[in-house]
């Protein structure tokens, strides 16, 4: 009988521990992100660059088309 609620004590030790580890492992993952998010923001203003420079070229084309 002290084995089951040995064991039962162990499951109830472990689940109370859950958080705690899940929070260790949210902030391992959190890091890595935190330092790319400068990388994130110049590819964006650069990929949004190229859009308009696209819109430029297809309006220079669609004026350049019309004569």
């Amino acid at each position: 009988m002290a084995g089951y609620v040995q064991y039962f004590h162990d499951i109830i030790a472990s689940i109370n521990e859950l958080p705690s580890k899940l929070m260790r492992i949210v902030t391992l993952i959190n890091e890595p992100i935190q330092s790319l998010t400068n990388t994130l923001v110049v590819t964006n203003i650069l990929l949004g660059l190229l859009f308009l420079t696209s819109l430029a070229n297809i309006y220079m084309l669609w004026r350049n088309g019309k004569r």
